[in-house]
């Protein structure tokens, strides 16, 4: 370390917003600071308070879907975790620092792992015709490794407005209301203390 510079340290920003069923087709991402610390760990609205700055590594969206039971012989148009996660990973993402757009895409390329992952489990007696069963999913297998990388090449500096904003082209109908959760890796830049 030198005198008068910042230590780094390795950090994850993250904000969680409620996806309204069948209403929401915009979402806006650390744009307030959150009460409850188990949501958001954002200190200040939509920035880096000064003097610290964020060179961003990652990023990822998770899906934060109640488990459901479905018929897995309509699975193609069944309710349920499975085609929920399917559906909202169809929309689009984009990253905005100071009203330039640093990245964009659909939200299934910033998985919580390696792509959409589904697990069903019997509920029970599986009997004719619905065959029904527990189903729960999410954008990616929990594997921390399989993650969009920026290499660190997006900095966030100190007091500079940014926003992740997921969009849907019409309000998606889930299974329930349910969270939705965006988090940053990377290194923070920081005052000595």
């Amino acid at each position: 370390m030198l005198p008068g510079q910042p230590e780094r340290i390795p950090w994850t920003w993250f904000d969680t917003q409620t996806y309204t069923t069948a209403v929401t087709t915009t979402l806006d991402f650390f744009q307030s600071v959150n009460a409850d610390k188990n949501l958001s760990n954002m200190v200040a609205a939509g920035q880096i308070p000064a003097p610290q700055f964020f060179d961003l590594y990652h990023a990822s969206i998770a899906y934060l879907l109640p488990v459901t039971a479905s018929a897995i012989i309509a699975a193609p148009t069944a309710a349920g975790a499975v085609t929920d996660v399917r559906n909202l990973s169809n929309g689009a993402a984009v990253l905005t620092i100071a009203d330039k757009n640093y990245w964009q895409g659909s939200q299934f390329m910033l998985p919580c792992g390696g792509g959409p992952q589904a697990t069903v489990a019997v509920a029970g007696v599986v009997a004719a015709p619905n065959f029904a069963q527990y189903n729960y999913a999410n954008n990616g297998d929990s594997d921390l490794r399989n993650r969009y990388n920026f290499w660190g090449d997006i900095t966030l500096p100190a007091n500079q407005n940014f926003v992740w904003r997921l969009t849907w082209s019409a309000p998606i109908t889930l299974f329930a209301t349910s969270l939705i959760r965006v988090w940053m890796d990377g290194y923070l830049y920081r005052r000595v203390l």
